[in-house]
């Protein structure tokens, strides 16, 4: 029988990679106004060539550019690992998991982008929000409506 510290470190992680998957649901759902909720106050967000962005007036920020740049997103994610628990503080943890999206930019004009997160999470009146998320691209295919499926592109 696990014993109850095992049950909430279980417990912690599936909230947290729950948490990481309501993020995807909310930009795929285009529920913008569920965003800001999902992370910390004082959140840092570094999204490589999408941006920086801090605090939740940032989350908005990143909300809009998706809104007004972004027809339509599917997020995918594999591979998740959460560590509860940094240094020796149950209510802080970190994360890594990769993303597969399809996205549809509002030219009509799509890809695929493959990439990883990389966040940090605070626990925050019980519940676990993100405090802070790094995000780059590995790979990029896009897709041109004229032009079919170019070569696969791989980043460095």
């Amino acid at each position: 029988m696990p014993s109850n510290a095992t049950l909430a470190r279980l417990a912690d992680r599936i909230a947290i990679q729950d948490l990481r998957s309501n993020y995807c649901y909310a930009i795929d759902d285009r529920d913008f106004e569920s965003l800001p909720h999902l992370f910390t106050e004082d959140v840092s967000l570094d999204y490589g060539a999408l941006g920086t962005y801090q605090g939740r007036d940032g989350v908005r920020e990143f909300a809009d550019f998706v809104a007004e740049s972004l027809e339509r997103t599917t997020h995918l994610l594999a591979n998740p690992t959460v560590s509860v628990g940094v240094d020796g503080d149950r209510d802080r943890a970190t994360g890594r998991l990769y993303v597969i999206a399809s996205i549809t930019y509002a030219d009509g004009t799509g890809g695929w982008r493959i990439g990883e997160y990389r966040d940090e999470y605070r626990r925050v009146d019980d519940e676990w929000r993100i405090a802070d998320a790094t995000m780059r691209f590995t790979h990029s295919m896009d897709y041109d409506a004229e032009n079919g499926w170019p070569d696969f592109t791989a980043h460095e």
